[in-house]
């Protein structure tokens, strides 16, 4: 899409605070008014949208893609099924099924997912398993139970961010380490790319794996952006 605007920048307005390109406040995919409760965000998003050249690039505004599916999604009607799919990672979670061998790896995966496994159930009340293998492990159902409500009383905001890490990492253990700011972004890709950066540095460089590395990175640094501006 060719930019249509000249300027982007933060107001107010009843509710809240919205970006206006040239004066008209922009609204979601959705056709949803944005309406924002952090200044320090909106005015984050409109550099977003400022600093577009010719053509507007989506991927280039994380910012905005996390409100908007905070808008369109998290406060409507889809939210209680995101709950459900967040859920689901729970049940068979990144962090709680151990290589095996080799002994190194799985020293790596101790050190990065022991604590986390500690801190939910320490925190939050919610104890997972972890085995060795990938032989699928039934979780306690009173652990699941106690992780839904968890899940399901979470703002809009913090559900956001707990959406969108989960998707990243492939686990709601380190998404929520990384909502309640027990992980930061590092913490976060380390956790969940153990196995990865394990292969890489046993194997050597391989240009697609680091790639994709690098995207999870940016994505985990934008989604710790979000929390922090909308918490501002």
């Amino acid at each position: 899409m060719k930019r249509f605007y000249k300027s982007a920048e933060a107001g107010t307005a009843p509710g809240g605070f919205v970006v206006r390109l040239d004066g008209k406040p922009i609204k979601t995919v959705m056709q949803h008014h944005l309406i924002l409760q952090s200044q320090p965000l909106a005015e984050a998003i409109a550099n977003e949208w400022q600093a577009q050249g010719t053509d507007i690039v989506p991927s280039s505004m994380p910012l905005m893609q996390l409100a908007t599916t905070m808008a369109d999604k998290v406060k409507g009607a889809d939210r209680a099924a995101m709950n459900v799919e967040i859920l689901k990672y729970g049940a068979s979670d990144l962090v709680c099924y151990f290589a095996a061998t080799p002994p190194d790896l799985v020293k790596r995966q101790e050190q990065h997912w022991l604590p986390l496994l500690q801190w939910l159930e320490r925190e939050h009340g919610v104890r997972l398993e972890h085995i060795s293998g990938i032989r699928y492990h039934n979780q306690p159902p009173e652990s699941l139970e106690t992780l839904s409500r968890l899940i399901t009383g979470l703002s809009a905001e913090d559900f956001t961010v707990v959406q969108s890490a989960t998707a990243v990492c492939g686990s709601v253990v380190i998404a929520l380490a990384l909502m309640d700011g027990y992980l930061d972004a590092a913490g976060a890709y380390e956790a969940a790319c153990v196995d990865e950066i394990y292969q890489l540095e046993t194997w050597g460089e391989d240009n697609l794996a680091r790639k994709r590395l690098d995207h999870i990175k940016s994505e985990l640094e934008a989604i710790v952006r979000f929390r922090d501006l909308v918490r501002a």
